[in-house]
């Protein structure tokens, strides 16, 4: 672990709090997975803070178990975020000059800068940008328009938002369990990180993110984010509308739902509840569609609402917990128009064994540690420019010192030669 960058990832839950180290070798050229954990989260539900209390002393359980399974103390953690306040907004944003100017990136900033003053709000706080319908004097679309040369320079520019008073609240959690914030991801963001390829992305596809307590969706065209939102349901409510419909405790709601995929080829079965009593597994089914039904729902207008209707060449892919239950794949897939799949998160060294939960952290990781390779390349390359450019320098001086060497040679037999005539 020497001279390596460790960095350790937080996903605050509305039951599990999960976390995980990575470690990036000092080169850059090995990623692995240290660890990964999980405890239960209490203090949190519907990704509503209810007891900040609680839920810092869920994260220092956490934190417990991870610096005694890894031997390294946990100082900083990168967290993300997600929840029903995570929404987008894309502006078209157009630069002119008063003369021919070549485009800088410069120029680019502006664009985003522009946007972010239009679209945000002062209670928001932008997690992600994108731009992309770039366009230089009225052109067609260019990818990347740095070195052209225009009077005008145009692009829609899209960017997502979250309250800052959610954001405040749950770093202010995280640092009552003596943790320091180092930097922030968006959750939907991150879950594509792990689990969508380039073909995706530029094909066209919705990563639908079904977690506890929300369900986050993104779209991706060109290999491009266009879009985000979140709706407040998730796996939990499978579980609470069970408890409600057959006035149940939670407990055997949950044994229901965590049973319900292992009878999927029967049916007829009874769920034994309450001692003697029977729910049958049509009714329970009934249940479950319903809930689901709302869910599919929700994609179809969020793909509506982002105007990419058709355009998703990759059709739908599913993570997150609860997307191992069978029965909500199966009604999302026939009940969508689009082809649908579930997807993991990708394999790292150290994770073999990798589930559709595990999509935010695995992202969030190789989010980080991209930008961390990123750093290290350009260090190397200032560093074998400055060797270069140091080589050069001293050949230069060796050239010199070489001429001058020549000509008081030359100039020392030229002497004896004339001192010959004297």
């Amino acid at each position: 672990m020497e001279n390596s960058i460790i960095k350790f990832i937080l996903d605050v839950g509305n039951s599990k709090i999960k976390m995980l180290a990575g470690e990036l070798s000092n080169y850059g050229e090995k990623l692995r997975v240290l660890k990964y954990i999980e405890v239960p989260s209490r203090g949190i539900k519907k990704n509503v803070i209810e007891n900040q209390i609680y839920l810092s002393e869920s994260i220092t359980d956490a934190v417990r178990e991870m610096e005694t399974a890894t031997g390294l103390e946990v100082k900083k953690v990168i967290l993300g975020i997600g929840g029903t306040n995570i929404y987008s907004k894309t502006k078209n944003v157009k630069l002119s000059f008063s003369e021919e100017k070549v485009i800088t990136e410069e120029h680019i900033t502006e664009l985003f800068l522009t946007a972010e003053k239009e679209l945000k709000q002062k209670s928001e706080k932008v997690l992600e940008s994108e731009i992309y319908n770039i366009r230089v004097n009225s052109s067609g679309i260019v990818k990347n328009p740095v070195g052209l040369t225009g009077r005008e320079i145009q692009a829609d520019v899209h960017l997502i938002f979250v309250g800052e008073n959610e954001v405040d609240e749950l770093t202010e959690v995280v640092n009552r369990a003596k943790l320091e914030v180092e930097s922030i991801v968006l959750s939907s963001y991150a879950s594509a990180k792990a689990t969508l390829m380039e073909e995706d992305k530029t094909m066209g596809v919705a990563l639908i993110d079904i977690g506890e307590g929300t369900t986050d969706i993104v779209i991706y065209k060109n290999n491009k984010l266009i879009y985000a939102k979140s709706l407040p349901l998730g796996g939990m409510h499978y579980v609470s509308d069970l408890e409600y419909i057959f006035s149940i405790p939670k407990s055997e709601a949950q044994e229901i739902i965590k049973q319900i995929s292992e009878t999927k080829d029967k049916k007829e079965f009874n769920f034994p509840i309450n001692g003697n009593k029977y729910i049958s597994i049509g009714n329970i089914r009934k249940v479950i569609d319903a809930r689901t039904g709302d869910l599919v729902t929700f994609i179809k207008k969020a793909i509506e609402e982002s105007g990419f209707t058709g355009y998703l060449g990759k059709g739908i892919y599913l993570t997150g917990g609860a997307t191992k239950m069978d029965e909500i794949f199966e009604e999302v897939k026939s009940n969508l128009g689009y082809s649908v799949k579930r997807v993991l998160p990708i394999k790292i060294a150290g994770l073999e064994n990798v589930k559709p939960e595990m999509s935010v952290v695995v992202g969030i990781l190789l989010e980080v540690m991209e930008k961390e390779y990123n750093k290290l390349e350009k260090e190397r390359k200032e560093k074998e420019e400055q060797e270069s450019l140091l080589k050069a320098n001293v050949k230069v001086e060796e050239e010199i010192e070489e001429k001058v060497k020549i000509k008081k040679e030359r100039f020392k037999l030229v002497k004896e030669w004339f001192s010959n005539f004297i």
